[in-house]
């Protein structure tokens, strides 16, 4: 046995790498927000002190949790708040997966990729700053320096990784990691304990991920054993009946990298009753603001408009309010009064338009067309041709379907830019914030003629448009969570969050294109993430959550507050 005791010593050596590494992004400078505190509840029924332990099942399925219902497991469901269909996050690796789960943020976001646990740079402008999103542990450190946690792990990288935490223990086995939370439960002051488990994974990596493979079944019922035993430990506590746990059970990623699945996650307190959470209608990111984007990190140019490029580019949107100039749906450099190297869709007041240039490329520059008024508080359907006949270029607008207006563009030439396909604001002259939603965005590399625009703009199932051989994006947009907008197109890129969007759930508002749905009276919509953990320790623990951190997490446990504080 190989038990590595570690304490806070080593925090010196982690604070001199972040402080190299910040000297070494220090070219550019942010604006730092102003720092914003949010107390979460409570003392819970006189209770005073709160406790969080996390269990992580590394590659547990969470269809596959529910089907075999280990004892323990379902125990603490019957106690509390589940879901078994946690949504997948943009990066499979063990190192990505629980690096989200651990920072709050997507992966879009940390860029944690393999083993090293040291993000990597976008892909779009090797220039950039690296932005540090620091664990769980270290945020506690900062604001709640008080708060003591203990990491138990098998895994070498990720123990290194959790050098923040007061006390890591690396151990060579499962067996071992439960015999050291065991230990540490029945006698340690910690308000966070996390405890990771790898056999799991390792059993369905080598033999498959299913319950009715012999090995990786009997890996979830040998984990779920651990658990029980944690559990005695935690209840037999001589200070237990003066305490209030959190116990969240989940997984960093189902499946493996090869085969990343939907993970899940349990939240079992005593005074929670038993509830799924569950998406419910349609939930759509609100792009609000003038720092929520969504961005392609590398089309390979596959979305490049070039010269004589034909392509179609249409979307659901709903506005808001009436804002003036902002950006929304772009391939552009942005607009800075006559100098503009793309597209960019834009709004202005109640109406939207597409401003096109080519200033980059020896083209023109700033020249735009208008559609019509769309700020009524309904869903419009607005779509965008790009057609080159013989030398000429033109772009042509229509809403729901009705042509509304048209652009010579030939004198910019050239629309090509290395700016990613962004959804969300762009700025035009120092645009002001903006408000809308979006759904079901669709990019063609044909230029589609007005009767197929007008007869497809309800069209439910994509598969049947006429022209679907030609789609090389859709983007649904009702994802529910997380930070990845899914193209539904085969091999086609997905969209990756930046800033702090949120997740809004509107029912049955929504577009022509969506199917109302039979929603449950009462019920709430809960899109379960990775980042999800994060939010809800801290929720748990009062931990002050500050803006300039932009978690994609959500404490959403506060919706059943009536249940435990009383």
């Amino acid at each position: 046995m190989m038990i590595n005791y570690k304490n806070r010593i080593r925090i010196f050596y982690s604070l001199l790498a972040v402080m190299l590494l910040t000297a070494f992004n220090a070219c550019k400078k942010y604006e730092n927000p102003a720092q914003i505190y949010e107390e979460y509840g409570g003392d819970v029924n006189g209770k005073a002190v709160r406790k969080v332990l996390i269990v992580n099942i590394n590659g547990a399925v969470g269809a596959d949790i529910k089907a075999i219902n280990p004892t323990n497991i379902t125990a603490l469901v019957k106690s509390g708040k589940f879901s078994f269909n946690e949504l997948k996050d943009g990066v499979a690796t063990d190192a990505g997966s629980i690096a989200s789960m651990l920072t709050g943020v997507s992966s879009a976001k940390h860029r944690i990729v393999d083993n090293s646990y040291i993000p990597v740079k976008d892909g779009n402008d090797d220039h950039a700053p690296i932005t540090n999103y620091p664990s769980m542990f270290s945020r506690m450190l900062d604001v709640r320096p008080e708060f003591k946690t203990v990491t138990v792990t098998s895994d070498a990288a990720l123990d290194k990784y959790l050098i923040h935490a007061d006390r890591s223990i690396l151990a060579e086995s499962d067996a071992l990691v439960k015999d050291s939370a065991v230990n540490i439960l029945k006698d340690n002051n910690a308000k966070v304990i996390m405890v990771d488990f790898r056999s799991v994974k390792t059993a369905g990596s080598r033999d498959g991920f299913s319950p009715d493979v012999p090995a990786y079944k009997a890996a979830i019922e040998t984990v779920d054993g651990y658990i029980g035993e944690m559990m005695t430990a935690l209840k037999g506590r001589k200070d237990y009946a003066s305490e209030d746990w959190l116990v969240i059970v989940t997984t960093n990623r189902g499946g493996d990298e090869k085969n990343s699945k939907p993970g899940f996650v349990i939240c079992s307190n005593p005074n929670f009753k038993e509830q799924g959470i569950s998406k419910e209608g349609f939930n759509t990111m609100h792009f609000k603001g003038t720092a929520t984007n969504a961005y392609i990190k590398n089309d390979n140019g596959l979305y490049d408009s070039g010269a004589d490029k034909d392509f179609t580019v249409q979307l659901q949107i709903k506005m808001n309010a009436s804002n003036y100039y902002p950006g929304f749906f772009s391939k552009s450099n942005g607009v800075s009064g006559s100098s503009t190297t793309g597209w960019t869709m834009f709004q202005e007041g109640g109406t939207y338009g597409v401003i096109f240039g080519g200033t980059n490329n020896g083209g023109s520059g700033k020249t735009q067309v208008l559609g019509s008024q769309i700020m009524d508080g309904k869903w419009h359907t607005i779509t965008m041709t790009v057609k080159l006949s013989g030398i000429v270029r033109t772009a042509t607008l229509y809403t729901d379907g009705n042509q509304v207006g048209t652009l010579n563009i030939t004198a910019t030439k050239n629309l090509s830019t290395t700016e990613p396909l962004m959804l969300g604001h762009k700025n035009v002259d120092g645009s002001s914030n903006l408000d809308l939603y979006g759904a079901d965005m669709l990019y063609f590399n044909t230029a589609l003629d007005a009767a197929t625009i007008k007869d497809n703009i309800a069209l439910k199932d994509i598969t049947k448009h006429p022209k679907y051989s030609n789609l090389i994006g859709y983007w649904s947009i009702d994802e529910g969570g997380g930070g990845v907008l899914i193209n539904s197109v085969p091999s086609g890129p997905n969209f990756l969050m930046r800033g702090s969007g949120v997740w809004d759930a509107l029912g049955n508002d929504i577009p022509v294109s969506r199917t109302p749905q039979t929603l449950t009276d009462g019920t709430l919509s809960i899109v379960a993430t990775g980042p999800d953990v994060t939010a809800l320790t801290f929720y748990w623990l009062r931990v002050p959550v500050k803006s300039d951190w932009s978690l994609d997490g959500v404490p959403w446990i506060s919706n059943f507050e009536i249940e435990y504080i009383k």
